[in-house]
């Protein structure tokens, strides 16, 4: 597909493209400023002892390691500023004339900070002997940006930054350090904590400058190894407008560079099963302890080429991994294989059904005695019975006979293999004291084994998938002036990915479905049901930065340019998602009971868009104690080449009810930011500002959103296809495949209502998500080493993207619901005019608008109606490393409301659709994202006992020990009791529905229900059809527990209870890193280490990882922990595993 195919308004390319060029040559004419995407800021005061500012000193910064230096002068308030530095220990050297010179030794330069360091001078004459003194902590007087760095020492020692290659983020694990932030849970969207409320998908992720976001589906591509790793900074607000492209936290990682002494190192990080504690879940034991072998292994040199001119640094690493997973899932036992076997034919059970059934479907490899049901005390997996052993029931297609056929617990054996393969290479050139260049380039390479997540539960089913990562970042900076400086990089990111649905057949089907059977712990039988598809980006960068100082303010203006060209395939559900409330339904090849989709055509959606930002700030430094920032970032990011389609289909639109136009892009996205500082003294710091971010758009949602000339949904239950119940369902083909290319309608009355009525997407105009941050903080040294901050941070996240089904309206409402009692019998006499559950199904679930109109097919679309509200007090201790201690104390208390936070099905704790997709508003409740406490503490103690001893023994044997341990704990995330029923009858899935509150039950307990039949109406039912069955009688139900608190609500009832008001488990995890050195010969010295996650072994059965940004996505087990009448109801022991203790060992040669 041609770009031109899908041309935006001229007007505005036009006007566009002028804003470029004259921006661009705004920034080639004027020396252009820097941004602190790479490196950092050094700024201060230079007075005399009675506290006076001395103007034009000279000051010399100079990088410990390198030796490179940069000389500024003082204004004439005696401030100055060095910029531009790489992170790192600078010397300090600042000489006036008629004072002694003053050297401060030490200071620390952190990653995308500002450092202040004011300098008192002495009178005397500069002949004299220098001064000198070593530098403590230093605090941020100029900026509002609430910032956490982490250093190479921090990011080797630490047990969660040393958890990396394929199977963790490494380094972007310390942003759990930080307050303000809250762990993803089991949400199943986006890579990272949360930050300030915000979901994960709105993080965004830099490598030295260069944007590393996957635009897909957000959350970082290139990995970089932590031995590798200079310097890791997350900014938890923004309020520098150089920061953009999404409004949560701002990770950005800085590559180690080279210094005028050769080093490196080799090592090896190893993780075997024989060293970790047994996972599982509660009351039930593994039946293997699975093979688990994981070795990451690498080397790295670093060093001159030119001395103090031309440095070098690479790292090769690779990973491999050879595990079997441990997935649990729910199947017959032998003994209940072999009976489905002999009923097959006497039930007159569908005989390719059961075949394959019995093909793809294992005996479970843990059952009670003599193939019995496992009991539910040892259960994991099936949840069908709450006591006793568990089953399913099996019934004749040809009489009322039933069996019951005994289900265990199975464990897949089979092999999941992975290697990673990543080089990471950097180049610094200083060429003169007024240019400098930086280079750096990674590849990374994947070859993995598709499991989804551990969510297949069958190994037959996986497949191999290769990944493929390369990053390009340059950078060249000059200085016109002291006052004048220019940084200007170009970037290039490509990442590729490849995942196929296997060469699986289902005879009489054009593709193997992917089947869901619910009474069997909603086990999945299929391919990764996110398969077929493929993802290819390149990104292409262009940035330019000015800083101009003037007296007391610091100009700052900067453009930054992205093209991406983004080819991508995946239609959702292409093969087909069948799911039957019993298997029995399945096995006599009835339509699905529970759910039936499948979307049709295969074309390649192209994410290809532009994307330009500016900004221009001013920090205005008013008097020595306070300064204002103000600054406004603005952002422009077309609409994706891919969504413009939906233009095929404008002629379906209907006038003052919808319009298929292609999507218009925004052009209003400005951010102001102000900030203000105000330093009492030399140690304190009070910060406040005010911010609102922007946010990105990824291409899922439109690869989700094909007009009906790309792609089609079809529902069972739609009309024209099978309704639930219907016979011959898989027999007749399923769900059709469509023909594939693109479909054209004719231009007829019958053409219209045909495209309409297989409209079943829409992407409205480009309404940008976006955040408002307010805070108040309190900075303050203290005991030299120390910086402590406390605060309120506020966030409002607003057009947040929700899933939202347009035109589908629950059948039931206030005036018609079918009532849940608390007592009283099955059978009842219903007053007149009393509903019935067959008059509620003879109701559309379409809005009528829409139903007049053709559109009988649901239109999901994902609109701008959701919103959140964060508000926290945050509070942080750290002392930086000196004296062979650093530590890092973080608390957050805070609140988090929001109406929806997962946009797609990444899981069932929270549903990621409204439950009426007419009020989303009623939705609003506490968010999956809440987390009231939140602790952390990390330290690293090199222990300083004989360490520098001149005895090798003493120094090798006694000395030389470091220990690193990090405490968590964190609140527990809340789910949504679901009644596992489309209670509402809108035609939604069954893990959507809300419950019935009881508000006098016990809280924590829940209850299904029984159908009330009205015997008074038996006459109505069909002649022949059973009464208990009969929709017509039906009027009501009641609660088989009536001292329950969350009551299942019936088909026709209309649930009341909020989202996310089930606790599951809080993380109270320890890890801890211990490590011994040896050294000799003085450049030379041997490590050995151990990393101990969840040392203690504390079983913390929680939906989402306890140490680390990993992504949890399970959508087919942990429904049981949250739906009414599950036998796994609010027992997470049941359905989360234990994170059971893991260790890591570790060697390393340095030289």
């Amino acid at each position: 597909m041609k770009f031109n195919e899908f041309p935006q308004s001229r007007l505005f390319a036009k006007g566009i493209s002028l804003f470029a060029v004259a921006l661009f040559a705004l920034l080639l004419t004027a020396p252009s400023i820097y941004g602190q995407t790479t490196s950092g800021d050094l700024v201060g005061i230079v007075k005399d002892p009675t506290g006076a500012t001395i103007p034009n000193a000279t000051v010399t910064v100079t990088n410990e390691s390198t030796g490179v230096a940069t000389t500024v002068k003082a204004g004439s308030a005696g401030e100055f500023r060095a910029g531009n530095l790489l992170p790192g220990k600078y010397d300090v050297v600042v000489n006036s004339a008629g004072f002694q010179p003053f050297t401060l030794l030490g200071v620390e330069v952190e990653l995308n900070k500002t450092a202040t360091t004011n300098v008192s001078l002495s009178i005397g004459a500069s002949t004299t002997v220098e001064v000198s003194a070593q530098a403590g902590a230093v605090l941020d007087t100029t900026s509002t940006n609430l910032t956490q760095t982490f250093s190479n020492v921090e990011l080797t020692d630490l047990p969660s930054t040393a958890s990396g290659g394929s199977t963790g983020f490494g380094v972007l694990n310390a942003s759990l350090l930080s307050p303000g932030v809250a762990s993803s849970g089991g949400i199943g969207i986006g890579i990272g904590p949360s930050i300030g409320g915000q979901r994960p998908r709105n993080n965004n992720f830099t490598i030295e400058g260069v944007d590393n976001n996957n635009k897909a589906v957000t959350g970082p591509l290139i990995y970089v190894p932590n031995d590798s790793v200079e310097s890791f900074t997350l900014i938890t607000n923004q309020f520098s407008p150089e920061f953009g492209h999404s409004s949560g936290g701002q990770f950005n990682t800085d590559v180690l560079s080279g210094t005028n002494k050769f080093h490196g190192r080799i090592y090896e990080y190893f993780q075997n099963r024989n060293l970790n504690a047994e996972s599982g879940t509660e009351g039930g034991k593994p039946a293997i302890n699975p093979r688990y072998d994981n070795n990451r292994y690498g080397g790295q040199v670093g060093g001159p080429i030119l001395k103090d001119k031309l440095f070098f640094f690479a790292n090769y690493e690779r990973n491999s991994v050879g595990q079997n997973p441990a997935i649990f899932s729910c199947v017959p036992t032998g003994a209940g294989l072999t009976a489905l076997q002999s009923i097959a034919t006497p039930y007159g059970l569908n005989a390719n059904n059961v075949a394959q059934y019995l093909k793809y479907t294992p005996a479970a490899t843990t059952s009670g005695p003599n193939g019995t049901g496992i009991d539910a005390s040892a259960d994991v997996a099936c949840g069908s019975e709450s006591t006793g052993a568990q089953f399913l029931t099996v019934n004749s297609a040809v009489s009322g006979s039933t069996t019951n056929i005994p289900l265990g617990n199975y464990q897949s054996t089979a092999g999941a293999p992975s290697n990673f393969d990543v080089l990471t290479t950097s180049v610094d050139y200083t060429i003169s004291n007024k240019d400098s260049f930086r280079g750096r380039y990674i590849y990374n390479r994947l070859s993995d084994t598709d499991t989804a997540a551990n969510t297949i539960p069958f190994p037959i089913f996986f497949t191999q998938q290769p990944f493929r990562y390369q990053l390009v970042a340059l950078s060249e900076f000059h200085t016109f002036t002291p006052n004048l400086t220019n940084e200007f990089r170009i970037g290039f990111n490509r990442y590729s990915n490849t995942l196929t649905a296997g060469n699986f057949s289902y005879p009489g089907l054009d593709q193997f479905p992917n089947l869901t059977f619910d009474d069997q712990g909603f086990v999945n039988l299929g391919p990764d049901p996110n398969a077929p598809q493929f993802t290819i980006q390149n990104l292409y960068q262009v940035v330019d930065n000015v800083s101009y100082v003037k007296g007391k303010h610091t100009i700052k203006i900067g453009f930054d340019g992205r093209k991406y060209i983004s080819p991508q395939g995946f239609t959702q559900r292409a093969r087909g998602d069948y799911e039957w409330n019993n298997l029995s339904e399945f096995l006599q090849d009835l339509a699905p009971t529970s759910f039936g989709e499948r979307s049709t055509g295969n074309l390649t959606y192209y994410g290809d868009q532009t994307a330009l930002y500016g900004y221009v700030n001013d920090t205005w430094r008013v008097s020595p104690r306070v300064t204002l920032n103000g600054g406004l970032r603005y952002e422009f990011t077309s609409v994706p080449v891919g969504e413009r389609a939906q233009s095929l289909n404008v002629a379906a639109s209907v006038p003052g009810l919808i319009s298929f136009a292609e999507p218009k892009p925004a052009y209003g996205s400005f951010a102001p930011r102000f900030g203000v500082n105000f330093a009492p003294d030399d140690k304190t710091s009070i910060r406040a500002g005010f911010g609102l971010s922007y946010d990105v758009l990824f291409d899922n949602l439109g690869t989700l959103s094909f007009p009906p000339q790309y792609s089609a949904t079809n529902d069972v239950g739609n009309v024209g296809n099978p309704q639930p119940g219907d016979p011959n369902f898989l027999a007749n083909g399923g769900l059709p495949p469509g023909n594939g290319g693109i479909l054209v309608f004719p231009n007829t009355p019958a053409g219209l209502a045909d495209q309409r009525g297989a409209t079943a997407a829409f992407i409205p105009n480009q309404s940008v998500p976006y955040a408002e941050t307010y805070t108040l903080t309190i900075q303050r040294t203290f005991a030299k080493n120390y910086t402590a901050e406390i605060g309120y941070v506020g966030t409002r996240g607003i057009h947040l993207p929700t899933q939202d089904q347009l035109n589908v309206q629950p059948r039931v409402n206030a005036s018609n619901a079918l009532p849940t009692s608390l007592s009283g019998g099955t059978s009842v006499i219903a007053p007149v005019g009393a509903s019935t559950l067959a008059q509620i199904n003879t109701l559309s679930n379409i809005v009528p608008a829409f139903l007049a109109a053709g559109f009988t097919s649901k239109i999901t679309s994902y609109q701008p109606y959701s919103s959140s509200n964060y508000n926290a007090l945050v509070a942080n201790v750290t002392r930086q490393f000196t004296a062979g201690l650093q530590t890092n104390f973080s608390y957050t208390y805070s609140k988090t409301m929001d109406d929806a936070t997962a946009e797609v099905f990444a899981t069932t704790l929270t549903p990621r659709r409204p439950q009426n997709s007419q009020n989303v508003a009623a939705d609003y409740s506490r968010s999956a994202l809440d987390r009231t406490n939140r602790i952390s503490l990390e330290a690293v103690y090199d222990l300083q006992l004989y360490k520098h001893a001149h005895s090798f023994l003493l120094r090798n044997v006694v000395g030389n020990w470091t220990i690193a341990p990090i405490y968590t704990y964190e609140s527990p995330e809340y789910a949504t009791v679901l009644s596992g029923i489309n209670s509402n009858l809108n035609g939604d899935s069954t893990a959507i529905d809300r419950t019935i509150i009881n508000p006098n039950g016990v809280k924590g307990t829940s209850s299904t229900v029984s159908a009330q039949h009205a015997t008074n109406l038996d006459s109505l039912c069909t002649p022949g059809t059973e009464l208990t069955t009969c929709t017509a009688n039906i009027v009501g139900y009641v609660a088989d527990d009536p001292n329950a608190y969350y009551i299942a609500g019936g088909k026709g009832s209309l649930p009341n209870g909020a989202r996310n008001t089930l606790p599951t488990r809080p993380i109270n995890n320890f890890d801890m890193s211990l490590l011994k050195r040896v050294t000799f010969r003085e450049r030379y010295s041997i490590e050995f280490g151990a990393q101990a996650y969840n040392v203690l072994n504390h079983a913390q059965y929680t939906p989402g990882t306890v140490n680390n940004v990993n992504q949890t996505s399970n959508t087919t087990t942990y429904i049981n922990f949250q739906t009414a009448g599950s036998g796994f109801f609010n027992q997470p022991g049941k359905v989360f595993l234990n994170n059971a203790r893991t260790v890591q060992l570790s060697g390393k040669l340095y030289f």
